[in-house]
């Protein structure tokens, strides 16, 4: 799906701009959706799709719609982008285009061909850039430099080689800066994360009760501290122990600082469950604590709960077990592997394969049982970890 964004784009500007928007779509495209979470989110909308087509499908119609197993968005595609914009012929160019690219997983070439049209936008985006604008403009003066300065760009960017001291400059610049707008460094990022990390660690720890010495091993083991970051994180930590209130603003500054990376917000309240259970128990006020951090830094409710649940020697809700048992998956198991297993369970037990095969009333009756069983845990877990 990666190079969906720059072929919509470039389509639709080449149809209403000519040559100049086909350029400047694809550019706008590769950054815009295919290097951002909304090519994530459009995979997941169309698996959601997916799934309720495989719910409501008679098997008769069922077992034809998994041979294709949904390799048929990309046909879809450019069917209504090339009859849309192109007519006739483009319906039928990118019919052909949108199979190629999109529907053939498991071809190689095709799969080679995703993989080296992205590795070139990544790799030489400077120098494209330059040549895009220089286009716009008609001139060949600014197409030149344009490519010259990406190409310099490029070359720092991916080489790492030091043609301008910009390691100088940033030292500098957060020397004399003292509201530190340089905070969207790595360096900064990562000081602002275990400043933020420590002061949670604390207030976690210290609505239990006094803090120990297992709750203070157990940060230092999670995170590694430079030494000359020690006496900040010291600091920090004492003062955020003196009480357990005031952790709000630690929570929206790692909200600020995971963005839309689900794997950071999960990382953070499963370190915090970690301290909490330092001491050999998880009590009711850190959970409680640690919910309120989840939903302040926008973790989802059904996440907070497998996580929740990890960390617990014992299941508190045997309901959602059930559902796990059901389709035969642990609670580590991934979305795209739970859902593998349902499909399985879907042929496996569908009543008209077990009608197809001869089998009697009480085996049929068995099985649309079964059948109803596994959907609603599937069904079940998917809103359970969606947060719904």
């Amino acid at each position: 799906m990666s190079p969906l964004g720059k072929l919509t784009l470039a389509l639709i500007g080449l149809r209403l701009f000519g040559a100049n928007g086909f350029f400047a779509g694809m550019f706008i495209g590769h950054f815009l959706i295919d290097r951002t979470h909304l090519i994530v989110s459009l995979e997941k909308r169309l698996s959601i799709i997916d799934d309720n087509i495989r719910l409501m499908l008679p098997y008769k119609y069922y077992r034809y719609y998994n041979r294709i197993d949904g390799n048929f968005w990309g046909k879809l595609w450019g069917m209504i982008i090339g009859g849309t914009l192109y007519g006739i012929n483009g319906l039928i160019l990118l019919f052909i285009l949108g199979h190629f690219i999109f529907d053939t997983p498991k071809s190689h070439h095709a799969t080679r061909f995703r993989k080296k049209f992205d590795h070139f936008w990544d790799n030489h985006w400077g120098k494209i850039a330059g040549a895009i604008i220089g286009f716009i403009c008609h001139s060949r003066i600014i197409l030149f430099c344009g490519i010259v300065i990406g190409f310099f760009g490029d070359y720092y960017r991916i080489a790492h080689a030091n043609l301008i001291p910009i390691d100088s400059i940033r030292k500098f610049w957060k020397r004399i800066n003292p509201l530190k707008l340089w905070r969207h460094s790595k360096e900064a990022r990562h000081i602002s994360f275990i400043h933020s990390m420590a002061g949670l660690s604390a207030k976690v720890a210290k609505i239990d009760g006094v803090i120990t010495e297992n709750e203070i091993r157990t940060f230092k083991k999670l995170f590694v501290i430079k030494e000359d970051e020690n006496s900040q994180v010291a600091k920090v930590f004492n003062q955020a122990k003196k009480s357990s209130k005031g952790f709000e603003k630690y929570a929206l500054q790692l909200k600020q600082i995971s963005a839309n990376n689900i794997e950071m917000k999960e990382s953070i309240i499963d370190n915090l469950f970690k301290i909490a259970k330092a001491d050999g128990e998880i009590k009711t006020p850190a959970e409680d604590l640690i919910l309120q951090i989840a939903t302040i830094i926008g973790l989802p409710a059904g996440n907070f709960e497998v996580i929740k649940e990890l960390h617990h020697p014992k299941i508190k809700n045997p309901i959602i077990q059930d559902y796990y048992d059901t389709l035969g998956v642990l609670y580590t198991a991934t979305d795209a592997e739970i859902k593998s297993r349902w499909k399985k369970l879907i042929i496996q037990y569908h009543p008209d394969r077990q009608q197809a095969k001869g089998a009697n009333a009480q085996e049929i009756e068995y099985a649309t049982a079964k059948m109803a069983e596994i959907n609603f845990a599937y069904q079940e877990i998917v809103r359970i970890r969606s947060g719904k």
